[in-house]
């Protein structure tokens, strides 16, 4: 998966930004759209290689993201995408039933329809995609669908919350691409734009919030290898070359 990443050379960036943070940020972008799987391992080498950078920067911004427990760090230096336990993914979807229907809430009331037709362009765009069997596609679209509505709530701290709940949880978005899921995911979407439209905070919520519980059912039910029965130890600091 780790070719499947842009290549970061001859990016011109702001003069503030540096190497790092832009690595920092694809591969955080990354991980929130599912593009690496619960318990994959990541390799620097291998991720500066599919960047077409350095090792250094990698290194650095791996370092950051084991911080915020997007990553983990293995005895051996490894770095590798976390597997949760069932008691750690309940707690973390009920934090974002209260965030994201609460981000939704505050948006629907100034919600535009230029808005709601973004929403639906960006639906429409799943459904195409899931006839291609495009999956990469379809939850970037997904992504952008429910942040779309967030950032309308206009809550940096809100979305700063979202956004670390996202990295949490990416990996474990994607196992959700089944028929029941992605059905699920198309009703619930298309209830959210209608409630956008009519300006109904309750009903605009209610629907994200079922958006997130059904996907979470078929990822526990479809998909149970990607969780374990033991917490996992602390993070190691250091990042090494492997």
């Amino acid at each position: 998966m780790t070719q499947n990443l842009l290549d970061l050379a001859g990016i011109d960036r702001p003069m503030k930004t540096t190497l790092r943070d832009q690595i920092y940020t694809r591969l955080r972008e990354a991980i929130m759209a599912g593009r690496f799987l619960p318990g994959q391992h990541l390799g620097i080498i291998a991720l500066a290689e599919a960047l077409n950078v350095s090792a250094m920067p990698v290194r650095e911004a791996l370092r950051q993201l084991v911080a915020e427990g997007a990553l983990e760090m293995l005895p051996n230096r490894m770095v590798k995408v976390p597997v949760m336990t069932h008691e750690r993914f309940r707690q973390i979807l009920g934090i974002r039933l209260l965030l994201e229907g609460h981000a939704t809430e505050l948006a629907t009331p100034h919600f535009t329809d230029a808005q709601c037709d973004r929403l639906q362009e960006l639906s429409d765009g799943m459904a195409a995609a899931l006839a291609e069997n495009d999956a990469e596609t379809y939850f970037a679209l997904n992504q952008d669908f429910h942040f779309t509505i967030y950032k309308a709530s206009n809550s940096d701290v809100l979305m700063q919350h979202i956004r670390m709940l996202w990295l949490k949880m990416g990996p474990f978005i994607r196992l959700s691409y089944n028929q029941s899921g992605v059905k699920a995911t198309e009703v619930n979407h298309g209830e959210a734009i209608a409630a956008l439209r009519a300006h109904d905070p309750v009903a605009a919520a209610n629907a994200i919030r079922m958006d997130l519980m059904e996907a979470a059912e078929v990822i526990q039910e479809v998909n149970p290898a990607a969780f374990t029965d033991v917490e996992p130890e602390p993070a190691l600091d250091p990042v090494d070359d492997e």
